[in-house]
């Protein structure tokens, strides 16, 4: 049986979701096929060599590059998925004796599953709050997640329009760095950007993203007049618990 380690699947998550994302154990324990199967498919579409089989050679292998990255990510987080929710073993014949109680496993998928129990005593962030209220699935959180960071604008077109990169230094940045590095970090790392650019860069692109309760008001999974009164209640949550170690996986409430 194959062990992977959190290094390993970090790296594949950010592949698949996003360089962005602050992962911990409790994004992989949220995790589940058809939410990877998603945004798989999302990233795909938009990175598949197909699409660009007009285009000059270098844009072509960048893409291809890209694609096969991706394709390694997925197939490395399916292969842990399988391995943490296995297959139950065929049914074998009732023995003469008293049968026990088959015990729940806590990582079948279920995308619909609402959680009960304690809520953890750490600061949380606004959807994983609401899924711990046992107010939405953990699908919608990670699907939530996906959709902020496709709503902003990348660093690399925040940065051209202020004309700090043309379009040729961004594409050596997009070129050269691997799959799990960030670009404003590998932009940093070739001498193109200053850290106070891509500090910059950054808080502006937090500051142009949807605030993620919105995705979950448009999706009818909170009602808006309840919002605020949710917000209140994260707020004294994360006062009880400030100095509690967190474990923030994205950072936008």
């Amino acid at each position: 049986m194959p062990h992977f380690s959190e290094s390993e699947l970090f790296q594949a998550c950010r592949v698949l979701f996003g360089s962005e994302l602050n992962l911990n154990r409790d994004f992989l324990n949220y995790l589940q096929p058809s939410g990877v199967r998603t945004a798989f498919r999302k990233k795909a579409k938009a990175t598949h060599p197909d699409r660009f089989a007009g285009s000059g050679q270098q844009f072509k292998n960048r893409y291809e590059k890209q694609f096969q990255h991706l394709n390694q990510a997925h197939q490395l987080i399916q292969s842990y998925l399988k391995q943490r929710n296995p297959q139950p073993a065929p049914i074998q014949p009732p023995r003469p004796t008293t049968p026990r109680t088959p015990r729940a496993n806590p990582h079948k998928e279920n995308p619909q599953r609402l959680y009960r129990g304690p809520i953890p005593e750490r600061p949380l962030q606004f959807g994983q709050y609401l899924y711990y209220r046992g107010l939405i699935p953990y699908a919608a959180v990670i699907s939530a997640i996906t959709w902020q960071r496709q709503q902003r604008p990348t660093v690399g077109e925040i940065a051209r329009r202020w004309q700090w990169l043309t379009l040729k230094e961004i594409n050596r940045i997009l070129e050269t760095k691997n799959g799990t590095s960030r670009f404003g970090e590998h932009a940093e790392h070739l001498g193109l950007l200053k850290p106070l650019q891509v500090r910059t860069l950054l808080f502006h692109q937090r500051s142009r993203q949807q605030q993620i309760g919105r995705y979950f008001i448009d999706r009818n999974l909170i009602p808006e007049t309840a919002l605020d009164g949710l917000l209140s209640d994260l707020a004294a949550h994360n006062r009880n618990h400030v100095g509690r170690r967190s474990n923030l996986f994205y950072t936008q409430p």
